[in-house]
């Protein structure tokens, strides 16, 4: 069995007015962080990694925190009140592409904290005892030729 012994550094600290991300999570793309910040709410956010600045901050679309995904040069936030939001995974500005809200169906109780999932150009959403699959693979007009 082989260790690995790794040194760290701290190399900036971000207090919580900056950058609090509560339990959605965040990722990084290239030299750039994105998430969503303030307690409770996952509000789009881009870092630069290196310095620990805030490239930008924006009002969540949807109610409550949110889980991020990435794939395909976008960000798919999914908030608690069901609400999707797909944005553009551009560290010098925020580009909302769009949003739309999970139906309720029967078994959705509660907040949806469960993370999104995308496999073979399927998103995955799970909500308590519900999941839905939507097709996202990109549909090209000359796809054919």
């Amino acid at each position: 069995m082989h260790c690995l012994s790794v040194d760290v550094k701290e190399m900036y600290f971000l207090d919580d007015r900056t950058f609090q991300n509560h339990h959605g999570g965040f990722i990084r793309i290239g030299d750039y962080i994105y998430g969503g910040h303030d307690h409770g709410k996952g509000k789009p956010t881009s870092i630069e990694m290196k310095t620990g600045k805030i490239m930008w901050q924006e009002s969540q679309p949807g109610g409550g925190s949110a889980a991020v995904l990435y794939a395909d040069g976008h960000l798919y936030f999914r908030y608690e009140d069901n609400v999707l939001a797909l944005i553009e995974a551009n560290p010098n500005r925020y580009n909302l592409k769009s949003t739309f809200k999970l139906p309720k169906r029967d078994g959705m109780s509660g907040p949806g904290w469960a993370h999104l999932v995308i496999v073979d150009g399927r998103l995955y959403a799970r909500h308590a005892d519900v999941l839905m699959v939507y097709d996202i693979k990109a549909k090209h007009a000359n796809a054919d030729r």
